[in-house]
């Protein structure tokens, strides 16, 4: 805790010394500049259009107000790629174009919340083109393993059903039969259910694609969490974010040193102009910062050599260390057991889903019974066997759900989406990385950079009636 006290406090005082080392250029700086336009070229002092009365203070702290410009509208322009997540105020929402962060009445939603079924589906074609094959990946379960995990559950399932629906709609037939029979056939029947589960799983593994839509989950997961799909880009992005942040404090001084020097020469010798310059100045520090801040992310998206110094984008310099939170983020958020499962049962494909577990259900009752199968079919009449196969597909099909749960952590280790995503991500050229994070600016940037412009010219024509108007 201490290393880490004295380690902000060096920070702070470097901060701050860089701070007042700026402002102390910036001091020298415009007093030089007033010395220059206020000797002619015998050293005499010379009375210029305007007045010269203007503080050296105002022109110093130009820069400084650049850099807060900067800096602001870095933050705005992140604040309102990420937020709110829903659109606000909810009563405009109505004029709010679909897919679109603003509403044509006012208003605004995050970019990503507003857009985050069409980014998920972006990550999806990246994932499934680039990094995983669903039927590879599921080719890792070892449908044993699945069945026996399963097993204590179905053998409970099967056995009460099995015995209730033989009482309930043969009770003749069923309360006819000695005791020791009735046992051994319900013994038959729950020792069976084990290669039901392997079957099932097996025709899952076989015809994965037939029930299973990646896309449709993950889109339908994204636009049902949008605050995961935010915190996972900003987790993903954390960096690249900061860097956003802060450049724009840097940039924004920069430019305001351009800018304190234009607007010097102007104020003194045409200070009519001065209400428009520094907007104009405002505005291109904001839209500067911004578009610099984006660029510099993700270009160059392959490193290159300028000058003996090797240039690369501040987020393509970090594939590995992004690929690794992508994947634990992806896998946490989606790509798990749990959801995939859940799809197969209630998503696009679940008529498929459901079509192959009672297929499976079928040809387990008719096999149930063993040896004693046909005698039981015999007994039972045709008709009364259909009536009871139906109940039994039907009670087979409704348990899936509360049996497979118990199978995730398994299977999330099994099919270990996480480690496959990583890899491949570390892996993947630049091109195609880039469209980890850039999907989340790409569309909307030009509206983000806009806004900066905007709120820099706001401050600019705060700052002229605040700082030069009354001199």
């Amino acid at each position: 805790m201490d290393s880490l006290a004295t380690s902000r406090r060096r920070r702070l005082a470097r901060a701050g010394a860089a701070i007042a080392t700026a402002l102390a250029l910036a001091l020298a700086l415009a007093a030089s500049l007033d010395a220059e336009r206020s000797r002619d070229g015998g050293g005499r002092r010379v009375l210029l259009g305007a007045s010269t009365s203007t503080a050296l203070w105002t022109y110093a702290i130009i820069p400084f107000i650049a850099a807060f410009v900067g800096w602001g509208t870095n933050v705005v322009a992140l604040r309102m790629t990420f937020y709110p997540l829903e659109f606000f105020p909810a009563f405009l929402a109505f004029a709010q174009p679909k897919g679109q962060p603003f509403g044509l009445l006012g208003g605004w939603q995050g970019i990503i919340p507003s857009k985050a079924g069409e980014m998920a589906e972006i990550l999806v074609d990246l994932m499934t083109k680039k990094l995983i094959d669903i039927k590879e990946i599921f080719s890792r379960l070892d449908e044993k393993k699945v069945a026996s995990i399963m097993d204590p559950e179905m053998r409970a399932v099967t056995e009460g059903l099995f015995e209730k629906v033989l009482a309930t709609e043969a009770p003749l037939f069923w309360n006819g039969l000695p005791t020791v029979v009735r046992d051994e056939l319900i013994t038959e029947a729950v020792d069976r259910s084990s290669g039901l589960l392997e079957n099932i799983v097996q025709d899952l593994m076989e015809n994965v694609y037939e029930v299973l839509d990646l896309k449709s989950m993950v889109v339908r997961l994204a636009l049902g969490n949008k605050d995961k799909v935010v915190n996972m880009f900003r987790e993903v992005g954390a960096k690249e974010f900061l860097f956003i942040e802060r450049s724009g404090i840097y940039f924004g001084f920069l430019f305001g040193l351009a800018q304190m020097v234009t607007f010097y020469f102007v104020d003194k010798s045409a200070p009519q102009h001065g209400i428009w310059l520094l907007p104009v100045f405002g505005f291109l520090v904001g839209y500067l910062t911004n578009y610099v801040a984006l660029k510099i992310i993700f270009t160059p998206v392959e490193p290159k050599m300028v000058c003996g110094l090797k240039i690369h984008g501040v987020f393509m310099r970090r594939q590995n260390e992004v690929s690794e939170e992508f994947a634990r983020l992806n896998q946490l958020h989606f790509c798990n057991a749990e959801n995939l499962w859940d799809e197969m049962m209630t998503g696009a494909f679940k008529d498929k889903f459901e079509a192959l577990v009672r297929r499976n259900a079928a040809n387990f009752f008719d096999t149930a019974f063993g040896a004693g199968t046909p005698m039981v079919k015999m007994m039972l009449g045709q008709q009364k066997y259909e009536s009871i196969k139906r109940t039994v597909i039907d009670s087979v099909f409704e348990s899936i759900p509360d049996c497979v749960p118990v199978t995730y952590d398994y299977q999330n280790f099994a099919l270990d989406i996480e480690t496959t995503v990583r890899e491949r991500m570390q892996k993947l050229p630049g091109a195609d990385f880039e469209r980890v994070l850039h999907p989340v600016f790409e569309q909307d940037e030009i509206k983000l950079i806009v806004v900066g412009g905007v709120l820099g010219a706001a401050t600019g024509v705060a700052q002229y009636y605040l700082a030069f108007s009354s001199q």
